[in-house]
């Protein structure tokens, strides 16, 4: 359940990036790292 709020909210910040046009490589670079470390966790 954690986790799947977790991704929820970075789903929701890279939303938010696109939307703001800006910031899409940090944005992508946030989320392949949470995502690796939820599924290595």
């Amino acid at each position: 359940m954690i986790g799947t709020t977790a991704i929820g909210a970075v789903v929701y910040l890279l939303a938010t990036a696109i939307e703001e046009g800006r910031g899409l490589s940090l944005m992508n670079g946030i989320l392949a790292d949470s995502a690796y470390r939820l599924l290595s966790a």
